[in-house]
């Protein structure tokens, strides 16, 4: 059928909003849709029967920014339809598409004219969104394609509202009043709690407390809730419960109920205001073991420089007292640390600020062997040149009291260990930092301790070379190439290093006259000529000299037929990892042989293997590689 010379067509299409005929019922218990519903006359007036019929309808705004709001696509058999169409648009009906036309709302939402409706992907030119008005309407546009003929029903199809649906709008309010007008309800607010905000007794204390110039709050005791053995978090922090099970009175803090006053229990760390321990608050031999929670003692409860020697009691410091990293440098007075203060072995690394150990915290030989918990001091424990030998107890130090690795040059003042300080073969291979034995650490090296390439002359060396090259460091001499002696010969001008068979040896270069009478340009060259001075050279491309590509970006390049770069530009690329010296992305050639060369690529810190090239007759077959 031919509807390009349509003649006659009738389509008579009947919108309406489903949802609008149920005002009264609640929204999920409505069908959610927009039925289209009409008859196609084909011009030999006949109905539209065909097995392949596929529709486009769209909802379009009303203005001139002709926005599509909703649209959707769907192929119908219309065989032995009488040309009957009956849609619902928005339904989800089977063989329907919709399509995106940007915000993708459901078929309801854009009838509302309640809010903008913005980033549309199909408007009129400089538009991108619609502002519905009140009272606007919809417009609907049917299109459908019959064979290779496409039909668009014109004109645009006016939405009008059902007349039931002119009531809807009241359920969307209640007696006129809107959704604003009204507080919504939560697991906070609730009608039982506002019932008790405003009993008349409760309410005039609120507004005392609001307005305490006009009603002066009273002295007095207040009741607070009892917990009744609930473990349940609070609803919010600021309550106050007292605890029937713990005795304890206590505040929303966090999420958390916290204890206000702990009765009967010993003094914790959350108890003692920083630093509000000073020296004079203290009784010499005040504090003992028993007088101190497990772990109470913390950095920010003592003032600095507030514990001194007759401040401790013999032995009563131990692991358990000590807060991990709470013995900082300025909390110890300068030479009150001796050896009667510390238990034996009562000092790991975990009890000591890293860094907070000097000199100056230690009594002369005040530690010993003893003292320190076998691999317990580590580098970081270590105040830099901190230990000196005066600090040390002769032959005190042993192997198993150094962690591995831990002492680096930094952790030693120059010079102040001494032959005295240290056990017999106390200093193991595994206890020295890699890389910490420095130029002034060597008195001197064999030369069979040295390997790998050295930069720079080498001082003292006083070895001489063999092979190709013979001689000392001052004085080298190339006797031979690749094994094949050199004569010993001065060359004369313009002669070359040529091989007579036996040895390489000065001699002019072959050049017997020629027959070649002219050398002329051909395509992408230049100069040329039959006598003279004859010279050749690359017409301009155009190409800028430089280099293309980098660690960013690869170069991206044309070649005409004459072999030419003709254009280079630079494209980025994804940033990775470099593979050593090579940026990410870059394709390079490495290795091979007489006949191949192997292609590699730097891939995000990986080298990867892309093949080989061939390369016929690279070597002239005598193996002397030239």
């Amino acid at each position: 059928m031919d509807f390009s010379t349509l003649t006659k067509l009738t389509a008579t299409v009947l919108c309406s909003f489903s949802v609008s005929a149920y005002a009264s019922v609640s929204l999920t218990e409505v069908p959610q849709g927009l039925t289209v519903q009409g008859r196609i006359i084909q011009p030999n007036g006949l109905p539209l029967e065909d097995s392949h019929v596929s529709f486009n309808i769209k909802v379009l705004s009303p203005g001139p920014e002709a926005c599509v709001l909703f649209e959707e696509n769907r192929t119908v058999n219309m065989s032995n339809s009488k040309g009957i169409i009956n849609f619902t648009l928005g339904a989800g009906e089977n063989g329907a598409t919709v399509v995106n036309t940007g915000p993708l709302l459901a078929i309801h939402q854009i009838l509302k004219n309640s809010a903008a409706i913005n980033g549309l992907s199909s408007c009129a030119a400089g538009y991108t969104a619609y502002v519905p008005q009140p009272g606007d309407a919809r417009k609907v546009r049917v299109t459908f394609t019959v064979g290779s003929d496409t039909i668009t029903l014109s004109p645009d199809f006016q939405m009008r509202s059902v007349p039931f649906a002119l009531e809807s709008e009241n359920a969307v309010a209640l007696n006129g009043k809107k959704a604003a007008d009204f507080i919504q309800k939560s697991a906070n607010v609730t009608q039982e709690k506002a019932d008790t905000l405003f009993l008349p007794a409760n309410f005039d204390g609120l507004l005392a407390l609001l307005n305490p110039a006009a009603n002066a709050p009273s002295v007095g005791s207040i009741g607070i809730p009892n917990s009744d053995g609930s473990a349940a978090p609070p609803a919010r922090d600021g309550l106050m419960r007292y605890d029937e099970n713990t005795q304890t009175v206590q505040v929303s803090v966090g999420g958390q109920w916290q204890p206000i006053v702990t009765g009967n229990t010993a003094v914790g760390s959350s108890n003692i205001e920083d630093g509000s321990i000073g020296t004079a608050d203290l009784a010499p031999n005040a504090v003992t073991a028993a007088q101190i929670t497990n772990n109470a003692v913390t950095t920010d409860k003592i003032a600095d420089e507030a514990i001194t020697s007759d401040k401790l009691m013999n032995m009563s410091i131990t692991n358990s007292k000590i807060a991990d990293g709470a013995i900082t440098f300025n909390k110890i007075a300068n030479g009150a640390i001796s050896t009667s203060k510390i238990v034996d072995s009562a000092i790991t690394s975990a009890k000591i600020l890293d860094g907070s150990i000097v000199t100056a915290d230690m009594a002369d030989a005040a530690i010993t062997s003893a003292k320190i918990a076998d691999g317990t001091i580590v580098t970081s424990d270590v105040a830099d040149a901190a230990i000196t030998s005066a600090k040390i107890e002769d032959g005190t130090i042993v192997t198993s009291d150094i962690a591995d690795a831990a002492i680096n040059s930094a952790k030693i003042a120059d010079g102040s260990i001494a032959t005295a300080d240290m056990a017999n073969s106390a200093v193991t291979t595994a206890k020295i930092a890699d890389g910490n034995v420095t130029d002034a650490k060597i008195n001197s090296v064999s030369g069979s301790k040295v390997t790998g390439n050295i930069p720079g002359n080498a001082a003292g060396f006083y070895g001489s070379l063999s092979g190709d090259v013979t001689g000392g460091q001052a004085s080298t001499v190339v006797q031979a190439l690749q094994g094949r002696s050199v004569a010993n010969v001065g060359p004369g001008a313009g002669q070359v290093l040529k091989w007579n068979g036996s040895q390489w040896t000065p001699q002019a270069d072959n050049n017997s006259g020629g027959t070649i009478t002219g050398v002329w340009p051909s395509t992408g060259l230049t100069g040329g000529g039959g006598s003279g001075s004859v010279s050749l050279g690359l017409t301009n491309t155009g190409v800028a000299a430089g280099w293309y590509g980098g660690s960013t970006a690869v170069p991206s390049f044309y070649v005409d037929s004459q072999g030419r770069i003709t254009s280079v530009s630079n494209v980025a690329v994804a940033a990775g990892a470099a593979c050593g010296g090579t940026p990410h992305g870059r394709v390079y050639f490495s290795g091979g042989t007489c006949s191949s060369v192997g292609i590699y690529q730097c891939f995000n810190g990986s080298t990867l293997s892309l093949g080989t090239v061939s390369v016929p007759s690279s070597c002239d077959g005598d193996g002397d590689g030239f």
